[in-house]
């Protein structure tokens, strides 16, 4: 009994009659059973039914089938989910479950190595929202806005981000970068007074909601796939230079105006230092000395680390001591601390009749205001959008960027799309209460997650401090001298500028380098908008660049096999007559010519040394893509060659990039040439060596097949309908294989039908996938469970028990 029938096709179209050239059946042995394994046939009559007549109890059907499945889950999207738009839909009942401990091993599953817990949510809520009160007055502060926006900027961001966000560890709020982007935004379109900047800053954080709400219905956050790090870097390094110099001036007590340029800020610090208040200086000074020294001991390492280090060591250095613990909680609040001493240390100013130091001053509101956030704009500018389209982009990336690290580390999935949603959502709700534009924080978000924070519901009790500070502390806020809040603001400036990735860019990727010189000049010399603009482009143009002049290598053989850069690789072995090329990068339209030069020259450099050549070989293993430019550079090139009694071979082939130059029926115009297209490097060297080039063709042939099937394997949903029309034979049906496509009659030997349909020549019919009988199929047949297929006309009497697999490589 063979187990297996094994066809190989010269050819297989759905216009044409398969031709068969090898026909081999194999027992369990391994040997031939039955027909010569050279047996040629022009068409199916040739073949005898009863020789067909083959027990096939192998699973080989189900395995392929398996397989199939297995692989087609990795590519599978998953389904729309309205509750996918409020998340909590999906993560609050196993949230409930597992704090009562009732969690199901799918809850377990889904919250990753961070357990749920209510007791680690509300100890980091609380003490974010501590955290957060200091903060957000400072930064409106930043802003050039009156310290009580700063509140009105926190409260709604947080309730609609715990409602609408997927990253379970992000504190959103007022942040030093957006609070920045606001102030120079503000000072663009030329708002002064301090109700027309909250007026300006409401509109602004409107208009950022509705961007990002757009950008994330149109699925746009891939986005953050295409912001180099680089520039990146640079902005932010940019960004935290203009914001510690914009609060040097209330550190020295200087009365002077904001500016627009970071040059003209520092410059009128140096033209009015001589106007400094001492009382203000010790004060301000003393305070950023504090919260450095907290932040540094904070970030020293491990115990032993401290011990090691020389000023350290008198520290307390045990993680598990409380002395250890409660000094590490003073530098997590360390905003608050300032915040605390500044407000007493201008207490007793006040005392002893120091009355120079500058308060934050009389607050007008005693509780949130909810506004129209276009009341009092009388007329838009364009660069009101710009700037809007560019604070939502870089909030939304602020925000993956430090989610998104704490996301990983823990195992646990988040949805940028769905991010840009919640960040719309907040920054509306802000605007409607008064705020500027907010996102995810770095510094409160690293916080929340040190002190336990599992899931949102931490980000929702923050927002209870803030909603109890507004109304109970704005009176105490208007005693705060501006010089405990300065400090809050250069700490966390200085925690974002990153000069050593400029030496590292300069060490390892020169044109890198002068990116982020040229963005971070950029965004000193204008304003952090321009410079961040600037800086895409030029990376964009850096990856033009790179991609238009990619590695090109000619290669030679190692021992091993392998072909390898004889540059780095001193035993390459060249090969006689032949020479091997490799480009590193995508063929297309910017290198094709590059690439097409670079195999003329090397046949020349070769030709030149006295060595006459007949083959070159482009190694494409490098190459994921081939556009139609690259398509008609080879065959210039296989005809250029051709003309000089060179052949070209391609090989080392991937297979999307053998379909695609078979769509383009490039192998037909390399034949004309004599060139050849390849799999791998073994075909291409019988080729070379003189073997018949027919081998390699197939293997391609059979490659640009699997694609093809793997490709419609591809869709979620597979569609199976019966054929239209009897079969001329009136045996089983067919498989539709796109919805509104049916094969004609005259195709019936090409048409596949279930194993259980009818086909006992008497009847007409297909049992559906779907479990529905189609019409006129006359027997009621049962599904087996595992879906099989027989080539319409083959033989299905009781002696099949299992399936022909149909497909060009075998069956």
């Amino acid at each position: 009994q063979p187990s297996c029938l094994k066809l190989q096709l010269n050819s297989m179209t759905a216009s044409s009659e398969p031709t068969l050239s090898t026909i081999s059946l194999e027992s369990n042995a391994g040997a031939a059973t039955g027909l010569s394994p050279r047996v040629k046939a022009k068409s199916w009559d040739e073949i005898s039914p009863d020789a067909l007549r083959v027990d096939l109890n192998d699973d080989s059907s189900e395995e392929d089938e398996d397989e199939g499945q297995r692989w087609r889950a990795n590519y599978e999207k998953e389904k729309f989910d309205y509750k996918t738009l409020v998340p909590p839909l999906l993560w609050l009942p196993p949230y409930v479950r597992c704090i009562q401990g009732k969690g199901t091993t799918a809850d377990q599953i889904g919250a990753g190595s961070l357990p749920y817990s209510l007791k680690g949510d509300a100890i980091a809520g609380m003490t974010v929202g501590f955290m957060l009160v200091p903060q957000c007055l400072a930064f409106a502060m930043l802003a050039g806005l009156p310290v009580q926006t700063g509140l009105y900027s926190s409260f709604a961001p947080l309730v609609l981000y715990s409602i609408f966000g997927t990253i379970r560890q992000v504190q959103t709020g007022p942040t030093a970068l957006m609070s920045l982007l606001t102030g120079q935004a503000l000072d663009t379109l030329g708002f002064v007074s301090l109700e027309e900047r909250m007026q300006g800053a409401a509109f602004m954080a409107l208009l950022v909601g509705l961007v990002s709400i757009l950008l994330g219905s149109i699925r746009f956050g891939f986005i953050i796939d295409f912001m180099s790090h680089s520039v990146m870097t640079a902005f932010c390094s940019a960004a935290g230079i203009t914001i510690g110099t914009s609060q040097v001036k209330h550190m020295f007590g200087i009365s002077m105006p904001r500016n627009k340029y970071w040059w003209k800020e520092v410059w009128g610090i140096i033209t009015h230092l001589g106007d400094s208040d001492i009382p203000t200086v010790v004060l301000g000074w003393t305070l950023l000395l504090l919260l450095l020294f907290l932040k540094q001991w904070k970030s020293a390492g491990s115990a032993k680390e401290r011990r090691a280090h020389r000023f350290w060591r008198f520290l307390p250095s045990d993680k598990t001591s409380k002395p250890f613990k409660a000094l590490k909680a003073t530098a997590d609040l360390s905003s608050l601390l300032s915040v605390l001493i500044g407000w007493i240390w201008g207490f007793f100013y006040r005392q002893v009749g120091v009355d120079t130091v500058r308060l934050v001053g009389e607050v007008d509101s005693a509780g949130f205001i909810f506004v129209l956030p276009t009341d009092g704009i009388s007329s838009v500018k364009f660069d009101i959008f710009v700037s809007a389209a560019i604070m939502a982009i870089v909030g939304f990336l602020e925000t993956c960027a430090v989610g998104g690290k704490f996301a990983a580390a823990n195992r646990y999935s988040y949805d940028p799309n769905q991010e840009l949603l919640a960040l719309g959502a907040s920054n509306i709700g802000g605007a409607i209460m008064s705020g500027y534009p907010t996102t995810g924080s770095f510094s409160r978000t690293a916080v929340n997650a040190t002190f336990g924070a599992t899931s949102l519901v931490a980000c929702a009790l923050s927002s209870v401090l803030v909603f109890i500070s507004c109304y109970l502390l704005l009176p105490i806020v208007a005693l705060l001298p501006m010089a405990a809040l300065a400090p809050i603001i250069i700490q966390g400036a200085i925690g974002v500028i990153e000069l050593h990735a400029f030496h590292t860019a300069y060490r390892a990727n020169k044109a890198e380098f002068l990116v982020m010189l040229a963005t971070g000049i950029m965004s000193l010399a204008l304003s952090v908008k321009e410079g961040l603009l600037v800086g895409v482009v030029l990376s964009v143009m850096n990856t033009m660049y790179n991609l238009g002049n990619p590695n090109l290598a000619v290669c030679g053989r190692l021992p091993d096999g392998q072909y390898r850069d004889v540059r780095n690789f001193k035993n390459a072995e060249i090969l006689p007559k032949t020479v091997v090329v490799r480009m590193d990068a995508r063929l297309s339209f910017v290198n094709s010519r590059k690439l097409r030069e670079f195999c003329l020259k090397a046949t020349q450099v070769r030709e030149l040394q006295g060595e006459a050549i007949t083959f070159v070989v482009i190694d494409a293993k490098s190459i994921n893509h081939v556009d139609i430019t690259g398509c008609e550079m080879l065959v210039t090139l296989a005809e250029s060659l051709h003309a000089r009694d060179q052949q070209l071979i391609v090989a080392n082939l991937k297979g999307p990039v053998s379909r695609n130059l078979h769509a383009a029926d490039l192998p037909n115009m390399l034949k004309k040439h004599n060139g050849h297209l390849c799999i791998d490097m073994q075909q291409a060297m019988g080729i070379v060596s003189g073997e018949c080039p027919t081998e390699s063709a197939a293997a391609v042939r059979e490659l640009i097949s699997r694609v093809e099937s793997a490709s419609k394997m591809m869709p979620k949903t597979n569609f199976l309908a019966a054929c239209s029309s009897p079969c001329e034979d009136k045996s089983c049906g067919i498989v539709q294989e796109r919805a509104g496509e049916f094969l004609s009659p005259a195709n019936s030997s090409k048409r596949l039908a279930p194993y259980d349909a009818p086909s006992d020549r008497a009847t007409h019919g297909i049992k559906l996938k779907n479990g529905q009988q189609q019409p006129g199929s006359g027997v009621e047949a049962q599904p087996p469970p595992v879906q099989r297929w027989l080539p319409c006309g083959a033989p299905s009497r009781g002696e099949v028990t299992g399936c022909l697999n149909f497909s060009r490589r075998a069956a």
